[in-house]
């Protein structure tokens, strides 16, 4: 007869299976997907622009002086090219802590430093801009970026060239 666990028991199963997973994440797959991105960036001819500690110094600080984390999308430089994008006023905040994990695969981010907030039913949504004060976040910060004719930002964790003279889009295929 076999004896059913009880909540304890199970959730402890649990976890060590998580613990499990997690290790072969760290130990197996992570290592492995590191070296497909950078025999992915080696092919493209990209160079690095931003690092683990870079990236958390610049998620650290959206959260300490902005008054919102904006909204971004992200492009991995594995992932499927990103194409058309809505750079409207976000009704919600960027998750800027999923910056910090794998970084290293983050080929660029476009930050659209908009929200919109609902007041009312009859009422307009209410819109808060931080440009002005996200700019000179990156400037201080060092981060490697372009400002577009929508008023999105660009951030490279790779690039083909200086992001500083980019002309082309990061949506061009390289």
């Amino acid at each position: 007869m076999t004896r059913q666990l009880s909540k304890a028991e199970r959730a402890a199963e649990r976890e060590a299976g998580w613990a499990a997973h997690s290790k072969q994440w760290l130990e197996v797959g992570r290592p492995k997907m590191k070296a497909r991105v950078l025999a992915e960036v080696e092919r493209r001819g990209l160079a690095s622009f931003m690092n683990k500690t870079r990236w958390a110094r610049l998620c650290e600080a959206v959260y300490a002086e902005l008054p919102f984390p904006p909204s971004f999308f992200l492009q991995t430089v594995l992932g499927e090219r990103q194409t058309a994008m809505d750079t409207r006023p976000a009704s919600f905040w960027g998750d800027w802590r999923e910056l910090e994990t794998d970084s290293f695969e983050i080929e660029w981010i476009r930050v659209v430093p908009t929200f919109s907030r609902h007041v009312a039913m009859l009422l307009p949504d209410e819109v808060l801009d931080c440009s002005d004060a996200f700019r000179d976040l990156l400037v201080r910060q060092g981060a490697p970026f372009r400002e577009d004719e929508a008023g999105t930002f660009w951030i490279y964790g790779y690039a083909p060239a200086d992001p500083a003279t980019l002309t082309s889009s990061p949506e061009t295929p390289t």
